[in-house]
Formats: C-alpha cells, sequence, structure tokens
C-alpha cells in the first residue's frame, strides 16, 4: 500500500535522482536481514552491495568522496529494507540510531565526513523521522572487502 509518507519519500528519492532498490543485498550468512520487535526495528549491517568500485579502505583505495557515494548508498539500500519491513514508511515514527563502520587506511580520521553521506541521505528523504544519534568506527577491514557497513534501529508504530 503506497500512503502520502511513502509518495512524499519515493519523490525526494526522485528528486536526487535516486529510487528504491527493488531487492537489496541479501544477507551474507545465516541470519535476517531485518527484525521488528513491540515498535523498535534493527537493521542487519546495510552496505553498498558488489559494486567493485565501492570496495577497500577510504583514505587507501578510495578517496572521501567515494566513501560518502557508498555511505549514501547503504543508506539507500537501507531505506529499501525499512520500506520492506513495514510495507512503506507510513508507520515509520523515526531512525533512533545509526552505527557505521567505515573501513579504514591506517591514520585515515575522517569517519564522520563519509558517514554523513548517509545521514544526509536519511534526513533529506524522512525529514524529521530520518533524524538520529550515531557512531562511527574505524575497523582496517569489513567482511568481503565491504567499504561500509550501516547498523540502523529505528522506531515504527505496530498499525
Amino acid at each position: 500500500m503506497t500512503t502520502d509518507f511513502t509518495t512524499q519519500v519515493l519523490r525526494r528519492l526522485n528528486e536526487k535522482g535516486l529510487e528504491l532498490p527493488a531487492s537489496p543485498p541479501p544477507p551474507a550468512g545465516q541470519y535476517e536481514p531485518f527484525r521488528l520487535h513491540h515498535g523498535m526495528g534493527f537493521l542487519a549491517a546495510q552496505t553498498p552491495g558488489s559494486d567493485p568500485y565501492l570496495r577497500g579502505r577510504v583514505g587507501q583505495e578510495l578517496t572521501i568522496e567515494e566513501g560518502r557515494k557508498a555511505a549514501e548508498i547503504s543508506a539507500l539500500n537501507a531505506l529499501a529494507r525499512i520500506h520492506q519491513a513495514l510495507g512503506g514508511f507510513d508507520r515509520l515514527v523515526g531512525l533512533l540510531h545509526v552505527a557505521g563502520h567505515v573501513a579504514s587506511a591506517e591514520g585515515f580520521e575522517d569517519q564522520p565526513a563519509i558517514l554523513d553521506g548517509a545521514s544526509e541521505l536519511f534526513l533529506y528523504a524522512l525529514g524529521e523521522r530520518g533524524k538520529h544519534s550515531r557512531t562511527a568506527y574505524a575497523p582496517l577491514q569489513l567482511p568481503r572487502g565491504l567499504s561500509i557497513e550501516l547498523e540502523i534501529t529505528f522506531a515504527y508504530r505496530d498499525s
């Protein structure tokens, strides 16, 4: 069911030349891509997917701009997963927390700027509902050579 808020979010994404992926990247193991529990939603790590140009460490294989783009694509995949979990965006109360993991070259310290690529998309697409707290992590490597992983916690209405 398409609602007014869902239509608004999709229109905002379209204005940026973006659209929700029909199917976000599948889980890479034996776990669920999302869990809903008493008004709280939890997304497993959202990534930029299989694009080989967005793999590697920011500050080494990737530039800051490429890292921001990878974070934005990860956020777009997260929005697609929320849309899938809730059947649209109307039941979304808002994002609560984003934990961002940025595969980083040794000495690279600008993870917050990279994760702004995700946060800016959430705020643009969801407005007030996109506001969130955030934590940045800087591992030297992520699984499968990924550059970004986002873990999202959100609140939703049961019906």
